[in-house]
């Protein structure tokens, strides 16, 4: 399927960055700011809260929760009040576990541990299939002086997303500015996907979906010039060019 350039040329600046993660959600239905204290962690504030860190790290633009800075004001959608956090004393020794039934651990076992984490495993090329049937208008990089964080895709309003891979939902709702209505997949893996600019998303947060499921609806939401998807990956919280975990396209 092809278009006129005009079309192209119309969507190429349709997104923006992740950078600006941490600001204003002025369309957002409910939520607050929590601005965090002393003593506090990414990790005790989204387990007081009940999110997952690595959601409200994601949606924030965190990139290391170990430099939470105090004073930085994180957006917790779905809170209603400020919690109070109990502090997170980083001095106190963590007690080791000990091998079961009291064996001692060959030598080079943690080591071994090392080769089996997710983390070493990296998904190999077509590990997600494409989300979208449309047109590539924007890519993953510089583009107009910022980092563009994902690609963009091009399909008529109301066209049905999928799942690029299975995993559970960590959130669906309103994004923060510019995304409009968005999903967030965790995989079995390091690795994320997010969903961006949508009519209309099908699905919860909490909920578990299958690699080819209708997840949402293409739309316009957000800062956008017209309907697309925006879609990106993340190894943990590191934005990757989306194209290579995507089958070549025929």
């Amino acid at each position: 399927m092809r278009f006129a350039v005009l079309l192209l040329l119309l969507f190429v600046s349709a997104c923006q960055g992740l950078e600006n993660l941490g600001s204003i959600f002025s369309e957002t239905p409910e939520g607050l700011y929590h601005t965090v204290q002393k003593g506090q962690t990414l990790y005790s504030i989204a387990k007081a809260y009940g999110k997952n860190p690595e959601y409200l790290a994601r949606l924030n633009g965190v990139r290391d929760p170990k430099k939470l800075q105090v004073g930085r004001r994180l957006w917790i959608p779905g809170a209603r009040r400020v919690l109070k956090i109990p502090d997170f004393d980083e001095s106190k020794p963590v007690q080791a576990r000990k091998p079961e039934s009291g064996r001692k651990e060959k030598p080079g076992a943690v080591k071994e541990r090392k080769k089996k984490s997710p983390e070493a495993a990296r998904p190999k090329r077509s590990f997600f299939i494409w989300p979208l049937k449309g047109i590539l208008t924007s890519g993953f990089g510089r583009r107009n002086g910022r980092n563009h964080e994902g690609i963009d895709i091009y399909a008529k309003k109301g066209t049905p997303i999928v799942s690029a891979a299975r995993g559970k939902v960590v959130f669906s709702g309103w994004g923060p500015t510019g995304y409009g209505r968005m999903i967030i997949i965790k995989h079995d893996n390091i690795l994320s996907t997010l969903y961006a600019h949508n009519t209309k998303n099908l699905v919860k947060e909490g909920d578990l979906v299958v690699q080819g499921q209708r997840i949402a609806l293409v739309g316009s939401t957000g800062r956008s010039t017209g309907p697309h998807l925006h879609f990106e990956v993340r190894e943990n919280t590191r934005p990757r060019n989306p194209i290579k975990y995507l089958p070549e396209k025929k």
